[in-house]
Protein backbone atom coordinates (compact mmCIF):
# COMPACT_ATOMS: atom_id res chain seq x y z
CA UNK A 1 0.00 0.00 0.00
CA UNK A 2 1.39 3.18 -1.29
CA UNK A 3 1.83 5.90 1.92
CA UNK A 4 -0.13 8.88 1.73
CA UNK A 5 0.80 11.74 0.66
CA UNK A 6 1.70 14.76 2.67
CA UNK A 7 -0.14 18.30 2.38
CA UNK A 8 0.60 21.73 1.26
CA UNK A 9 -0.72 24.29 2.95
CA UNK A 10 -1.50 27.75 1.97
CA UNK A 11 -2.64 30.20 4.89
CA UNK A 12 -4.01 33.36 3.87
CA UNK A 13 -3.98 36.36 5.81
CA UNK A 14 -3.87 40.30 5.99
CA UNK A 15 -0.41 40.22 6.91
CA UNK A 16 2.39 37.80 7.05
CA UNK A 17 4.67 37.08 10.26
CA UNK A 18 7.03 39.18 9.04
CA UNK A 19 4.73 42.10 8.31
CA UNK A 20 4.07 43.05 11.90
CA UNK A 21 3.87 43.16 15.52
CA UNK A 22 0.57 42.20 16.45
CA UNK A 23 -0.85 39.62 18.71
CA UNK A 24 -2.30 37.87 15.07
CA UNK A 25 1.45 38.09 13.07
CA UNK A 26 2.76 36.38 16.72
CA UNK A 27 0.09 33.73 16.33
CA UNK A 28 0.51 33.00 12.59
CA UNK A 29 4.49 32.78 13.40
CA UNK A 30 3.65 30.41 15.84
CA UNK A 31 0.82 28.25 14.29
CA UNK A 32 3.36 28.16 11.14
CA UNK A 33 5.99 26.30 13.50
CA UNK A 34 3.26 24.19 14.65
CA UNK A 35 1.98 23.01 11.33
CA UNK A 36 5.36 22.61 9.38
CA UNK A 37 6.05 19.33 10.92
CA UNK A 38 2.82 18.06 9.93
CA UNK A 39 2.79 19.31 6.18
CA UNK A 40 4.92 18.81 3.05
CA UNK A 41 5.16 23.22 3.11
CA UNK A 42 3.57 25.92 4.72
CA UNK A 43 3.08 29.23 2.84
CA UNK A 44 1.75 32.21 3.13
CA UNK A 45 -0.21 35.02 1.04
CA UNK A 46 -0.78 37.97 2.21
CA UNK A 47 -2.86 41.80 0.79
CA UNK A 48 1.02 43.09 -0.47
CA UNK A 49 1.00 39.70 -2.83
CA UNK A 50 -1.88 40.89 -4.64
CA UNK A 51 -2.07 42.70 -7.79
CA UNK A 52 -2.04 46.45 -6.89
CA UNK A 53 -5.27 47.74 -7.12
CA UNK A 54 -6.88 49.67 -9.79
CA UNK A 55 -8.80 52.91 -8.83
CA UNK A 56 -12.18 51.59 -7.81
CA UNK A 57 -10.19 49.27 -5.50
CA UNK A 58 -8.25 52.22 -4.22
CA UNK A 59 -11.38 54.11 -3.44
CA UNK A 60 -13.22 51.35 -1.88
CA UNK A 61 -10.44 50.36 0.50
CA UNK A 62 -9.85 53.65 1.93
CA UNK A 63 -13.65 54.99 2.25
CA UNK A 64 -14.00 51.13 4.05
CA UNK A 65 -10.77 49.82 5.43
CA UNK A 66 -12.79 46.59 5.96
CA UNK A 67 -12.63 45.58 2.13
CA UNK A 68 -9.46 45.96 1.96
CA UNK A 69 -8.76 41.92 2.35
CA UNK A 70 -12.10 40.74 0.27
CA UNK A 71 -10.73 42.91 -2.35
CA UNK A 72 -7.16 41.62 -2.31
CA UNK A 73 -8.57 38.08 -2.36
CA UNK A 74 -10.37 39.15 -5.46
CA UNK A 75 -7.55 40.50 -7.19
CA UNK A 76 -5.23 37.59 -6.06
CA UNK A 77 -7.94 35.27 -7.54
CA UNK A 78 -8.27 36.92 -11.03
CA UNK A 79 -4.28 36.70 -11.31
CA UNK A 80 -4.31 33.14 -9.89
CA UNK A 81 -3.19 31.66 -6.61
CA UNK A 82 -0.78 28.99 -5.99
CA UNK A 83 -1.49 25.55 -5.71
CA UNK A 84 -2.34 24.13 -2.54
CA UNK A 85 -3.93 20.82 -1.01
CA UNK A 86 -5.44 22.52 2.58
CA UNK A 87 -5.90 26.64 2.42
CA UNK A 88 -6.09 28.38 5.87
CA UNK A 89 -7.63 31.54 5.87
CA UNK A 90 -7.89 34.86 8.44
CA UNK A 91 -9.70 37.22 9.45
CA UNK A 92 -11.38 38.59 5.88
CA UNK A 93 -9.29 36.82 3.84
CA UNK A 94 -11.64 34.44 3.38
CA UNK A 95 -14.10 36.12 1.61
CA UNK A 96 -15.05 34.35 -1.93
CA UNK A 97 -12.52 31.69 -1.52
CA UNK A 98 -13.36 28.75 -3.33
CA UNK A 99 -11.59 25.52 -2.29
CA UNK A 100 -12.42 22.07 -1.44
CA UNK A 101 -10.38 21.90 1.43
CA UNK A 102 -10.83 25.28 2.83
CA UNK A 103 -11.12 25.98 6.90
CA UNK A 104 -11.22 29.75 7.89
CA UNK A 105 -10.11 30.67 11.01
CA UNK A 106 -10.87 32.92 13.77
CA UNK A 107 -8.19 35.07 15.39
CA UNK A 108 -10.69 37.33 16.42
CA UNK A 109 -14.18 38.91 15.37
CA UNK A 110 -14.67 42.63 13.97
CA UNK A 111 -18.50 42.30 14.54
CA UNK A 112 -17.80 41.00 18.37
CA UNK A 113 -15.01 44.00 18.73
CA UNK A 114 -17.30 46.35 17.32
CA UNK A 115 -20.09 45.54 19.36
CA UNK A 116 -18.12 45.41 22.81
CA UNK A 117 -15.04 47.66 22.25
CA UNK A 118 -15.93 50.50 20.35
CA UNK A 119 -16.86 53.76 22.38
CA UNK A 120 -20.35 54.08 20.95
CA UNK A 121 -21.00 57.85 18.88
CA UNK A 122 -24.11 59.49 18.68
CA UNK A 123 -26.22 61.58 16.18
CA UNK A 124 -25.49 60.76 12.45
CA UNK A 125 -21.94 59.35 13.26
CA UNK A 126 -23.87 56.55 14.97
CA UNK A 127 -25.86 55.52 11.81
CA UNK A 128 -22.06 55.40 10.24
CA UNK A 129 -21.42 52.99 12.71
CA UNK A 130 -24.42 50.66 12.59
CA UNK A 131 -23.73 50.43 9.06
CA UNK A 132 -19.99 49.51 9.65
CA UNK A 133 -21.22 46.81 11.99
CA UNK A 134 -23.36 45.40 9.69
CA UNK A 135 -20.90 44.85 7.14
CA UNK A 136 -18.80 43.31 9.69
CA UNK A 137 -21.36 40.87 10.48
CA UNK A 138 -22.13 40.33 6.31
CA UNK A 139 -18.19 39.69 5.47
CA UNK A 140 -17.90 37.66 8.11
CA UNK A 141 -20.44 35.17 7.77
CA UNK A 142 -19.13 35.09 4.30
CA UNK A 143 -15.44 34.01 5.45
CA UNK A 144 -16.67 30.07 5.28
CA UNK A 145 -14.36 28.05 4.33
CA UNK A 146 -15.97 23.99 3.02
CA UNK A 147 -14.95 22.90 6.08
CA UNK A 148 -16.11 25.97 8.34
CA UNK A 149 -14.66 27.94 10.65
CA UNK A 150 -12.76 27.63 13.70
CA UNK A 151 -12.33 29.97 16.58
CA UNK A 152 -9.09 30.28 18.88
CA UNK A 153 -10.89 30.32 21.90
CA UNK A 154 -14.54 29.46 23.60
CA UNK A 155 -15.29 32.87 24.49
CA UNK A 156 -15.38 33.58 20.56
CA UNK A 157 -16.73 30.60 19.70
CA UNK A 158 -20.02 32.17 21.26
CA UNK A 159 -19.11 35.61 20.68
CA UNK A 160 -19.68 34.65 16.46
CA UNK A 161 -22.65 32.47 17.28
CA UNK A 162 -24.24 35.36 19.46
CA UNK A 163 -24.07 37.34 15.85
CA UNK A 164 -24.93 34.33 13.50
CA UNK A 165 -21.75 33.91 12.29
CA UNK A 166 -21.46 30.35 11.32
CA UNK A 167 -18.36 28.53 13.74
CA UNK A 168 -17.29 24.78 14.28
CA UNK A 169 -17.65 23.44 17.83
CA UNK A 170 -14.09 22.68 18.75
CA UNK A 171 -11.43 25.35 19.15
CA UNK A 172 -7.62 25.76 19.14
CA UNK A 173 -5.81 27.84 20.88
CA UNK A 174 -2.77 29.97 20.12
CA UNK A 175 0.21 28.22 20.84
CA UNK A 176 3.05 29.87 23.87
CA UNK A 177 6.69 29.13 23.72
CA UNK A 178 6.75 27.53 27.01
CA UNK A 179 10.63 27.72 26.83
CA UNK A 180 10.99 31.23 25.75
CA UNK A 181 8.14 32.46 28.33
CA UNK A 182 9.13 30.57 31.36
CA UNK A 183 9.64 31.37 35.14
CA UNK A 184 12.93 33.73 35.87
CA UNK A 185 14.64 35.66 39.16
CA UNK A 186 12.37 38.42 40.23
CA UNK A 187 14.69 40.57 41.41
CA UNK A 188 17.51 40.07 38.41
CA UNK A 189 14.15 40.94 36.40
CA UNK A 190 13.02 44.13 38.11
CA UNK A 191 17.14 45.05 38.49
CA UNK A 192 17.63 44.75 34.17
CA UNK A 193 14.54 47.06 33.78
CA UNK A 194 14.94 49.05 36.84
CA UNK A 195 11.82 48.18 38.53
CA UNK A 196 11.36 49.15 42.54
CA UNK A 197 12.10 45.24 44.35
CA UNK A 198 10.01 46.67 47.56
CA UNK A 199 6.77 47.40 45.57
CA UNK A 200 3.95 44.56 44.17
CA UNK A 201 4.17 45.24 40.59
CA UNK A 202 1.06 44.88 38.55
CA UNK A 203 1.65 44.67 34.82
CA UNK A 204 -0.75 45.92 31.89
CA UNK A 205 0.69 44.32 28.53
CA UNK A 206 -1.22 45.14 25.16
CA UNK A 207 -1.92 48.65 23.60
CA UNK A 208 -2.56 51.63 25.47
CA UNK A 209 -6.65 52.01 24.24
CA UNK A 210 -10.06 52.10 25.23
CA UNK A 211 -10.94 48.48 23.67
CA UNK A 212 -7.81 47.22 25.93
CA UNK A 213 -9.46 48.69 28.90
CA UNK A 214 -6.86 51.39 29.65
CA UNK A 215 -9.26 53.22 31.24
CA UNK A 216 -10.08 50.13 33.60
CA UNK A 217 -6.21 50.06 34.37
CA UNK A 218 -5.81 54.03 35.10
CA UNK A 219 -8.91 53.50 37.60
CA UNK A 220 -7.21 50.02 39.40
CA UNK A 221 -3.45 52.53 39.40
CA UNK A 222 -5.44 55.27 41.14
CA UNK A 223 -7.01 53.50 43.87
CA UNK A 224 -4.75 50.63 44.75
CA UNK A 225 -2.30 50.81 47.89
CA UNK A 226 0.78 52.96 48.40
CA UNK A 227 2.96 49.64 48.52
CA UNK A 228 1.35 48.73 45.04
CA UNK A 229 3.30 49.88 41.32
CA UNK A 230 1.86 49.29 37.60
CA UNK A 231 3.54 48.67 34.98
CA UNK A 232 2.57 49.42 31.41
CA UNK A 233 4.37 47.89 28.55
CA UNK A 234 2.37 48.85 25.29
CA UNK A 235 3.46 50.36 22.14
CA UNK A 236 3.93 53.92 22.01
CA UNK A 237 1.19 55.08 19.82
CA UNK A 238 -1.92 54.92 22.30
CA UNK A 239 -5.15 56.12 21.81
CA UNK A 240 -6.19 56.94 25.16
CA UNK A 241 -4.25 59.63 27.14
CA UNK A 242 -0.96 58.32 29.01
CA UNK A 243 -1.87 58.31 33.05
CA UNK A 244 0.93 60.12 34.79
CA UNK A 245 1.79 58.99 38.35
CA UNK A 246 4.93 57.86 40.45
CA UNK A 247 3.18 54.97 40.92
CA UNK A 248 3.51 54.10 37.07
CA UNK A 249 6.12 53.28 35.46
CA UNK A 250 5.54 53.14 31.17
CA UNK A 251 8.12 50.53 28.88
CA UNK A 252 7.20 51.85 25.67
CA UNK A 253 7.58 49.90 22.46
CA UNK A 254 9.89 46.72 24.15
CA UNK A 255 10.30 44.22 21.72
CA UNK A 256 8.42 41.18 22.20
CA UNK A 257 11.97 38.67 22.84
CA UNK A 258 12.40 40.51 25.68
CA UNK A 259 8.91 40.05 27.02
CA UNK A 260 9.60 37.44 29.22
CA UNK A 261 11.63 39.42 31.44
CA UNK A 262 8.83 41.70 32.05
CA UNK A 263 6.58 39.06 32.83
CA UNK A 264 9.13 37.69 35.75
CA UNK A 265 9.38 41.30 37.52
CA UNK A 266 5.16 41.41 37.42
CA UNK A 267 3.59 40.16 40.89
CA UNK A 268 0.13 40.33 38.49
CA UNK A 269 -1.00 40.57 34.91
CA UNK A 270 -3.73 42.44 34.82
CA UNK A 271 -5.81 41.96 31.59
CA UNK A 272 -9.03 44.30 31.76
CA UNK A 273 -10.26 44.00 27.69
CA UNK A 274 -13.75 44.75 26.27
CA UNK A 275 -12.99 42.16 23.69
CA UNK A 276 -10.09 39.55 22.57
CA UNK A 277 -10.33 36.14 20.46
CA UNK A 278 -7.40 34.93 22.86
CA UNK A 279 -4.93 37.13 24.55
CA UNK A 280 -1.29 36.12 23.49
CA UNK A 281 -0.21 38.38 26.82
CA UNK A 282 -2.20 35.96 29.44
CA UNK A 283 -0.47 32.90 28.34
CA UNK A 284 2.96 34.37 27.93
CA UNK A 285 2.56 35.36 31.85
CA UNK A 286 1.21 32.39 32.77
CA UNK A 287 3.75 30.45 31.55
CA UNK A 288 6.38 32.69 33.42
CA UNK A 289 4.74 31.77 36.42
CA UNK A 290 3.18 35.30 36.80
CA UNK A 291 -0.83 35.22 38.27
CA UNK A 292 -3.35 36.68 35.86
CA UNK A 293 -6.44 38.90 36.33
CA UNK A 294 -8.35 38.95 33.50
CA UNK A 295 -11.96 40.48 32.42
CA UNK A 296 -14.81 38.20 30.79
CA UNK A 297 -13.46 37.83 27.86
CA UNK A 298 -12.53 35.22 24.90
CA UNK A 299 -9.93 32.91 26.93
CA UNK A 300 -11.47 33.84 30.00
CA UNK A 301 -14.04 31.02 29.56
CA UNK A 302 -11.44 28.07 29.35
CA UNK A 303 -10.27 29.89 33.13
CA UNK A 304 -14.03 29.47 33.82
CA UNK A 305 -13.88 25.69 33.80
CA UNK A 306 -11.06 24.86 35.38
CA UNK A 307 -10.97 22.75 38.24
CA UNK A 308 -8.06 24.78 40.10
CA UNK A 309 -10.50 27.80 41.91
CA UNK A 310 -6.84 29.79 41.20
CA UNK A 311 -7.69 29.82 37.64
CA UNK A 312 -11.07 29.76 37.53
CA UNK A 313 -10.98 32.97 40.26
CA UNK A 314 -9.08 34.78 37.76
CA UNK A 315 -11.97 36.30 35.91
CA UNK A 316 -12.94 39.47 37.18
CA UNK A 317 -16.72 39.46 36.12
CA UNK A 318 -17.50 43.29 37.51
CA UNK A 319 -14.30 44.53 35.22
CA UNK A 320 -15.44 48.37 35.52
CA UNK A 321 -15.09 48.42 39.30
CA UNK A 322 -11.89 48.78 40.12
CA UNK A 323 -12.52 47.49 43.55
CA UNK A 324 -13.35 44.27 42.57
CA UNK A 325 -9.52 44.05 41.53
CA UNK A 326 -7.61 45.31 43.95
CA UNK A 327 -9.73 43.42 46.30
CA UNK A 328 -9.15 39.49 44.16
CA UNK A 329 -5.49 40.68 43.67
CA UNK A 330 -5.25 41.25 47.34
CA UNK A 331 -5.90 37.73 48.09
CA UNK A 332 -3.04 36.37 45.26
CA UNK A 333 -0.03 38.88 46.08
CA UNK A 334 2.87 38.36 48.27
CA UNK A 335 3.41 38.30 51.07
CA UNK A 336 0.30 36.10 50.71
CA UNK A 337 0.48 32.29 50.98
CA UNK A 338 -1.54 32.22 47.88
CA UNK A 339 1.04 33.55 45.74
CA UNK A 340 3.61 30.88 45.37
CA UNK A 341 0.35 28.62 44.38
CA UNK A 342 -1.07 31.03 42.12
CA UNK A 343 3.07 31.06 40.06
CA UNK A 344 3.37 27.66 40.24
CA UNK A 345 -0.65 26.85 39.16
CA UNK A 346 -0.10 29.63 35.78
CA UNK A 347 2.93 27.50 34.92
CA UNK A 348 1.02 24.40 35.14
CA UNK A 349 -1.95 25.42 33.07
CA UNK A 350 0.06 27.20 30.24
CA UNK A 351 2.56 23.72 30.18
CA UNK A 352 -1.19 21.63 29.85
CA UNK A 353 -3.19 23.61 27.38
CA UNK A 354 -1.33 26.24 25.50
CA UNK A 355 2.51 24.51 25.44
CA UNK A 356 3.36 23.94 21.55
CA UNK A 357 2.94 20.33 22.30
CA UNK A 358 -0.35 20.32 23.73
CA UNK A 359 -1.49 22.58 20.54
CA UNK A 360 0.36 20.25 17.80
CA UNK A 361 -1.97 17.51 18.88
CA UNK A 362 -4.97 19.72 18.27
CA UNK A 363 -4.09 20.38 15.12
CA UNK A 364 -3.00 17.01 14.28
CA UNK A 365 -6.27 15.26 15.17
CA UNK A 366 -8.18 18.10 13.65
CA UNK A 367 -6.41 18.27 10.48
CA UNK A 368 -6.41 13.91 10.64
CA UNK A 369 -10.22 14.26 10.82
CA UNK A 370 -10.86 16.52 8.17
CA UNK A 371 -8.59 15.18 5.42
CA UNK A 372 -7.63 11.88 6.07
CA UNK A 373 -6.07 11.29 2.29
CA UNK A 374 -3.41 12.82 3.73
CA UNK A 375 -0.36 12.27 6.28
CA UNK A 376 -0.35 14.14 9.14
CA UNK A 377 1.54 12.70 11.27
CA UNK A 378 5.10 14.85 12.13
CA UNK A 379 7.43 14.38 10.16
Amino acid sequence: MSPLPRARILILAPSRPSEGFGGAEQHLAELAKILSPLAANVRFISRADAPSPGLVHRLLGRAVPLLQSPLAVRRLLKSGMPEADVLLSLELMGVGLRHPRHLHLFFGSYAGFRAQALQRKVGWRALGQLGIDLLARTLERRTQGTQGSLANSLGLRDCLKAHQIPVRPEVIQPPTDTIAFSPGDKVAARKELGLPQDKRLLLFAGRWEFAKGADRMEAIARQMPPDWHAVIAAPAAASWPWPSAPNITRLLDFPNNRMATVYQAADLLVQPSRFEGYSLVVSEAQACGCAVLTSDVGHAVHFTLSADPIISGSVISDADNPNAWIERARVILPPQALYSSASAASRKYAEAHVSPQAIRTLWLNLLSSLYPEYEWHPH
